[in-house]
Formats: structure tokens, C-alpha cells, sequence
């Protein structure tokens, strides 16, 4: 048996009336009548008896009520209960992002949308990881949302901020006191770089390539702060957020 046809049988128990009792449930009266009689097949027993327009209960029937509306009047206090739950529960946002936003960005957007939201009960958890990694894992739903450089067909975005891309160099180095430099200025030094996972790495990579150089590359590192302190220990240069 179903909890369908019981809920259907409490109704027509109620009203002893086919058409209004499928009037009630928003159904026909044929469906009523072929669920009602599905369940009297199941129990082997008939739960009502009809004598020209009068619908009644049998016996088995009456029996078999009290049983129906504690059950199902059970299992809706145990809905409502998980409704009531679920309204307590706090809402957990997570948020992904990549290294070179999570100093102050980050921090500055969630203080935001808190003091928006004063009062309600709003967790944000986070994640930190390569550009690449936040977009698998926002698609396969592991994450609610997160930033990235780049987007996605399956996904939806909205640009928040354009973000400046710097040279790093040595504090000694011929190009520390310039204001700004260009490509040609500082593709033959070697290059402290992003691992290839880095949306930054594949921005880079295509700079060299339209330019039909290959980089000197003296280390490959996983976030921005190990590239600043190859840069500062002299190993070469890098280009970063």
C-alpha cells in the first residue's frame, strides 16, 4: 500500500462521497475508485460498501481508520518537525576563490554581504584553490559559487572587478624604478611562473606565444607569495596579480 491511496482512503472515510472526496484530492472519480480498490485488493478486504448513492464503511473499514489517521497524522508531525529544522539550520554558502584575492578581496566582499544580512543565520564557508579546481568544483556542485578570471558555457556570471597584472622584481633590478614596462622589457629574464593550472600561467603563456618567444623558466611555483620570494632571493622575475 501507499501513503497515497491511505490518504485517499481517510478522505472518501470522511466524506462518504466518491465525487466529493475526489473533488477534495483534486483528482477524478474513476482514480479515487481504482485506488480505493487496489487497497481493498491488497488487504483482501472491502473497506466500504456501496448501496445504490450511499457510501459506507464496512467493519474493516471503521477498524482500519484509527490506524490510518494516527499513522498518517504521525508522519506529518515528523514533516513538519523536519520543516522547523530545516528553517533553524543555519545557511551555509560555499565560497570559492583563488590565492591572489583572499588577502583582501575576499574578506572585504563577505564583511559586506554580513552587515547586509545582519540577523540572519548565514555561515560562508571557504575554499582556496587554482582557478581550475573552483570551476570543476563549482560545476559539480561541490561549491555554490566562486571567483575566477575566467567563465564557462554551464555557467552563470557577472564581473565584479577588473584586476592589474604587475611585474615582480628584484628590489636591485634595472627595472625597479620604472613605472611601467612592456613585454619586450622583461621576456629574456627568467621567469619565476604559476604552475600550468593558474588561469594567470595560461594568460602568460599565450603573451610569449604571440610574440614568438619560449620562457625562461627557473621555477614553477603553486601561489603568488612563493613567486614573490623567488623574485626577492634574486632568481628572476614574475608576472602576478
Amino acid at each position: 500500500m501507499t501513503l497515497t491511496q491511505l490518504s485517499y482512503f481517510q478522505t472518501l472515510a470522511h466524506t462518504l462521497h466518491y465525487t466529493k472526496a475526489a473533488e477534495n484530492l483534486c483528482i477524478s472519480q474513476p482514480s479515487l475508485s481504482y485506488a480505493i480498490g487496489e487497497l481493498e485488493k491488497e488487504l483482501g478486504v472491502k473497506l466500504f460498501v456501496k448501496d445504490r448513492k450511499k457510501v459506507a464503511l464496512t467493519e474493516y473499514g471503521e477498524m482500519l481508520l484509527p490506524y490510518v489517521e494516527r499513522s498518517l497524522h504521525t508522519l506529518n508531525e515528523g514533516v513538519q518537525s523536519l520543516k522547523s529544522m530545516a528553517e533553524k539550520a543555519p545557511q551555509v554558502v560555499k565560497l570559492g576563490y583563488f590565492h591572489s584575492i583572499s588577502a583582501s578581496f575576499v574578506p572585504m566582499i563577505v564583511k559586506s554581504f554580513l552587515n547586509d544580512h545582519v540577523g540572519s543565520d548565514i555561515r560562508i564557508q571557504f575554499t582556496e584553490d587554482v582557478v581550475g579546481n573552483i570551476m570543476s568544483q563549482i560545476e559539480s556542485g561541490q561549491l555554490d559559487c566562486g571567483f575566477s578570471p575566467r567563465t564557462a558555457e554551464w555557467a552563470e556570471a557577472i564581473p565584479v572587478f577588473a584586476q592589474d597584472i604587475y611585474l615582480a622584481v628584484p628590489i636591485n633590478h634595472r627595472l625597479a624604478s620604472k613605472v611601467a614596462v612592456s613585454f619586450e622589457d622583461f621576456c629574456d629574464e627568467q621567469q619565476i611562473m604559476l604552475e600550468r593550472s593558474s588561469n594567470l600561467r595560461t594568460t602568460v603563456n599565450e603573451l610569449f606565444q604571440e610574440h614568438g618567444k619560449i620562457p625562461d623558466i627557473a621555477f614553477e611555483v603553486k601561489e603568488c607569495n612563493a613567486a614573490l620570494q623567488y623574485v626577492g632571493m634574486d632568481f628572476g622575475v614574475a608576472v602576478l596579480p
